[in-house]
């Protein structure tokens, strides 16, 4: 993520409302919905007690984020006990045509501290049997070797898609069966692996920002993994994600790889399900994932925000895609 912890931690004012600046902007329609959820963590752990670590989060993506303008997180507090913290966030654009106190949120995240504690029950899966990062061929290497000539349509876009994408991202992305991602073969079982790092090594310590990096990385690949079929993708957005954090003392240095593994769990109705997770290079867990998007193969006709149906919707709270 390069200098995402420092902008993270620099942008904001240590009070209820913080605010976060553009790190990765990866179209000119909306902004990376990783960095809106590391944001709204990195906010919300501001107001937690020392020493309590995130252990949960579950987030909704209402609507599209401005590119132009800066966001406003508020956080209020739920609750506060002997082990737990409970916070919400919401997100607003930070615009001086909006008010903010009128607006709505484009976002919501629901977040939980934990303090630490010790015991004796644990368990942990296996980490997936997949190569190294250093034995898997570089993804722009990968590409290199195709006859982009001979590729069907699909797989064109995609592979355009990707580089524009990997391009201005802040996060190194190899990617263990590109073959699926790029439609080349049909990914029959719905699973993917990739190994993401940062390209740059951030300027301050990660480890305060261990959890909001994994955020920043989780909505990179995990959606990916519903994208079984060489078939036309018109629209992939994230709806809601949750990320339920593991190993908390553990938190890997930052020129160093971590493992994600993303399973689709349904692809039907244009909505997706998918579940992960996240390993460092040791073999331990440090996150569990679960994702709903929008995949529609077809384009739509876009709607006017003055749709009767849309206003209806905005009054009773609700926002229309």
């Amino acid at each position: 993520m390069g200098q995402t912890p420092k902008s993270l931690a620099e942008s904001g004012r240590e009070t209820r409302d913080l605010q976060g600046e553009r790190v990765f902007i990866p179209n000119p329609r909306t902004i990376y919905g990783g960095e809106l959820m590391a944001q709204a963590l990195v906010a919300a752990s501001k107001t937690a007690p020392e020493g309590f670590k995130a252990h949960s989060l579950h987030c909704y993506f209402h609507s599209q984020s401005s590119v132009k303008h800066p966001n406003e997180y508020r956080v209020r507090r739920f609750r506060d006990s002997r082990s737990f913290s409970h916070r919400l966030v919401e997100a607003f654009p930070l615009t001086e045509e909006i008010n903010g106190d009128d607006s709505r949120p484009f976002f919501r995240m629901d977040c939980s501290f934990k303090a630490p504690e010790e015991d004796p029950a644990c368990f942990v899966p296996p980490m997936p049997n997949v190569p190294t990062a250093e034995e898997v061929v570089d993804t722009q290497t990968f590409i290199s070797r195709l006859n982009l000539n001979e590729l069907p349509e699909v797989s064109k876009i995609r592979i355009q898609h990707y580089r524009e994408f990997t391009k201005l991202s802040p996060m190194e992305i190899r990617l263990c069966e590109p073959e699926y991602i790029f439609g080349l073969k049909s990914n029959k079982v719905g699973r993917l692996h990739a190994w993401i790092r940062l390209k740059e090594p951030p300027t301050i310590s990660l480890e305060p920002y261990r959890d909001a990096t994994l955020t920043y990385f989780s909505d990179c690949v995990l959606i990916w993994g519903a994208i079984t079929e060489p078939h036309p993708v018109s629209y992939l957005v994230t709806l809601n994600q949750s990320i339920w954090f593991h190993n908390p003392s553990v938190c890997p240095q930052a020129d160093h790889w971590v493992l994600f593994q993303t399973r689709a769990n349904y692809v039907g109705d244009a909505l997706t399900l998918s579940y992960g997770g996240i390993w460092d290079d040791q073999g331990r867990l440090l996150a569990s994932l679960a994702q709903q998007g929008l995949m529609r193969t077809q384009p739509m006709t876009p709607v006017s925000s003055s749709n009767r149906l849309v206003e209806e919707g905005m009054e009773n709270g609700k926002r229309t895609l």
